[in-house]
């Protein structure tokens, strides 16, 4: 019988005798021998199963929901389908059940296809007694989600005063991870049965078009088909239960046929050579560390990316007085692999370090048997769990998915290739998406990917449906810290090598009223192109700052300038009155900023002519008529006269003011020239200020005439 994710996880609690590694620093964490290699090994040994005093906190769960069903004498076993079903055509064969395979499949029941979801499960443990995959439908950082949530809700240290054991405490914090992801498999389940989605629990390889089991599906279902030419795939199935005429479950080998084929089978942890992670039940990656069974008293992370941060400030806020993270390089460098700004990365360095997360660079883990990190001073220091969060790789080269022997062309770290815009393979009628594909390996992405795909496979008119997309387009990025980072768009250091010139402004949590209450630590950045104002980046750490980034996302897109932002009305008491702080703040820092557009508009005009600095130059002299080289209020006021247009005194005294940049009263040629180097105007979007040029052109005609 297969077991809960939750029991695999509880029954792997520690041993009193089990030994905790020695971590210290130098360059690099050795791993050596350890004295106590029998404890560590007796842990992984079955006599655990039945010492463990904890129990199943999914079967309690199932139970619960079973017995406030009503009675039935078929209960409902997921990831089963009949057999007749199987021996029909169908549209599409989506092989992985994580949020691309869930996603695509749907697409196609929304274009009325026939479709069927074919995973395995990432884990047996995970499988309840039902069929029920807890992982079925889910990201891979869904754990890393549910235990956030649990750490900012759960208070740790009152349990721990009320003396209530940490095996305890676990499982309470255990209880809430399987709700959510019972929830969440529960509800994918749902959806595709509501749209006539099947779903098969299985090992999937795909066969080449010349296999002989495909090349008799195409005779087996040639009348199905409009054309032979068009071809069919077909996917073995191996290990999988399906319900037989009489309606037993039976096991079974087969082979399922569709027109067309798309491949989500994600990725996996890369596990580094000499981490001996099948020895010890404290070692965890980024997908075993879902399986986590006690509650660990010390915790060592390797890896500054988006997961190993993640997890130490999650340790952190659940209690674990220890944390320490291992970083190879140094952190500027590693945050800015991950295209973080680098004042909200030091603000996450600042928020980490006060929490007591210690950040040891230059270290790395190095080859033997268990881990000892000796520090500099020849001291050692203990952990209770060791998580390597050292990246992930595409599923493409598994022998068991059987893409490269299918045709399907696989890089060497098995990142699948495809066209960008229909994200269609080497192999014909073979789609992929997802984290098979390769970066930016998201959720999200994924989801969008397959939709595409599918959109295009299916797509009968002569119009192009993937003609706007762009697979490299940049994305929001939210990491689910405690508080939560988001950014979108170009920092200014990227900016710059785009060939802009850029002002940055910066607003932290605490200028704003629900900020200053609520939560004061954070910042919000905008990076403000310098000649237009308009926003080319949003950079957030804070409160919610991974659902504010959507709205950062919506003025980069849009071409936002700050001004516009600035005249935006927010609701009062809530986070985005910041976007209007960091605006103020970059308007502060532009030579035209707020101040200068309503008098812009005032000016406003056509203008097609451009002016070199020698025109410039010639013009300014012939206005000069003192040869002071410089023009004062009065001979601006005069301009406007000549023109037979009236242009308020005030108007006149706020040019010379915000233009006279000495505070001498007057406009030099440099200031001059510094207006007409902005309103540049040919490559006006708004043709603004266009008029003040024109009228200073006709003084220099009229004093010409004059004299």
């Amino acid at each position: 019988m297969k077991i809960s994710a939750a029991a695999a996880a509880l029954l792997s609690l520690a041993l009193p005798t089990a030994t905790a590694w020695t971590v210290s620093r130098q360059n690099s964490a050795m791993m050596v021998s350890s004295v106590h290699r029998s404890a560590s090994m007796s842990i992984r040994s079955p006599s655990l199963l039945q010492s463990t005093t904890v129990k199943d906190a999914a079967m309690e769960e199932v139970a619960a929901a079973e017995a406030a069903a009503p009675a039935s004498t078929n209960p409902e076993i997921f990831g089963t389908v009949s057999s007749s079903k199987l021996n029909k055509l169908y549209d599409l064969v989506v092989i992985g059940g994580g949020p691309a395979g869930v996603a695509g499949a749907i697409k196609a029941a929304q274009m009325g296809r026939r479709a069927i979801v074919i995973d395995k499960p990432k884990f047996d443990a995970g499988v309840l007694p039902n069929g029920l995959d807890l992982f079925f439908g889910g990201p891979t950082g869904l754990f890393s989600k549910a235990l956030r949530d649990l750490a900012k809700t759960t208070n740790v240290a009152a349990m721990r005063a009320q003396h209530m054991d940490s095996d305890v405490i676990w499982k309470q914090i255990t209880n809430g991870i399987v709700k959510l992801a019972m929830r969440n498999s529960e509800g994918q389940c749902r959806t595709l049965a509501r749209y006539g989605i099947d779903y098969l629990q299985g090992s999937a390889m795909l066969l080449g078009e010349d296999d002989e089991a495909n090349k008799a599906a195409e005779s087996k279902f040639e009348d199905d088909m409009d054309s032979p030419e068009d071809g069919l795939r077909s996917v073995n199935i191996c290990d999988a239960k399906t319900i037989d005429e009489d309606g037993n479950l039976v096991d079974s080998n087969l082979t399922v046929t569709g027109t067309k084929v798309l491949v989500c089978t994600g990725s996996k942890s890369t596990r580094l050579p000499g981490i001996p992670f099948e020895e010890s039940h404290r070692i965890f990656d980024s997908d075993t560390i879902n399986l986590l069974g006690y509650f660990p008293r010390s915790v060592t992370i390797s890896g500054l990316g988006i997961i190993g941060i993640e997890f130490a400030n999650i340790f952190n806020a659940l209690g674990v007085k220890d944390v320490n993270i291992l970083v190879r390089g140094d952190v500027e460098t590693s945050t800015k692999k991950l295209g973080m700004d680098m004042d909200v990365a030091n603000e996450l360095m600042r928020l980490l370090t006060e929490s007591g997360v210690k950040v040891l660079e230059g270290t790395s883990v190095t080859d033997d048997e268990y881990i000892e990190m000796k520090l500099n001073d020849g001291s050692t220091m203990q952990t209770d769990l060791f998580f390597a969060a050292t990246g992930r790789y595409p599923v493409g080269k598994n022998e068991e998915t059987g893409l490269e022997s299918a045709g399907v062309e696989v890089a060497d770290r098995g990142m699948v290739g495809i066209d960008k815009k229909t994200l269609a393979t080497s192999s014909k009628n073979v789609y992929a998406a997802g984290d098979v594909i390769g970066p930016p390996a998201l959720a999200s992405t994924s989801m969008e990917q397959a939709q595409r795909a599918v959109s295009a496979m299916f797509h009968e008119g002569d119009d192009d449906v993937t003609k706007d997309a762009n697979h490299d387009d940049p994305l929001s990025i939210g990491v689910w810290t405690i508080p939560e980072m988001g950014y979108f768009g170009l920092t200014k250091e990227q900016a710059e090598k785009e060939g802009y010139s850029v002002v940055e402004g910066t607003a932290r949590f605490d200028q704003c009223l629900r900020g200053r209450v609520f939560a004061p630590d954070g910042l919000c950045k905008l990076v403000v192109d310098e000649k237009e104002g308009t926003v080319l980046g949003c950079h957030l750490i804070g409160k919610e700052a991974a659902e504010m980034v959507h709205y950062g996302m919506a003025l980069v897109k849009a071409g936002t300038s700050i001004f516009e932002i600035l005249q935006t009305v927010y609701t009062a008491v809530t986070f985005h009155e910041l976007f209007k702080e960091a605006a103020l703040d970059a308007n502060s820092k532009l030579d035209f900023g707020v101040e200068w557009q309503e008098i812009f508009a005032i000016l406003q005009a056509e203008c097609d002519v451009d002016f070199s600095e020698d025109y410039l130059r010639e013009k300014f002299d012939s206005i000069d008529e003192d040869g002071s080289g410089e023009l004062d209020e009065e001979e601006m006021g005069a301009l406007f006269g000549a023109m037979g247009r009236t242009v308020s005194k005030r108007i006149i005294a706020n040019i010379m003011r915000l233009s006279d940049t000495d505070g001498n009263g007057t406009i030099d040629f440099g200031e001059f020239k510094a207006i007409f180097d902005k309103i540049g105007c040919p490559r006006l979007k708004n043709n603004c200020f266009d008029l003040l040029l024109y009228s200073l052109i006709h003084l220099a005609v009229e004093s010409v005439i004059r004299n």
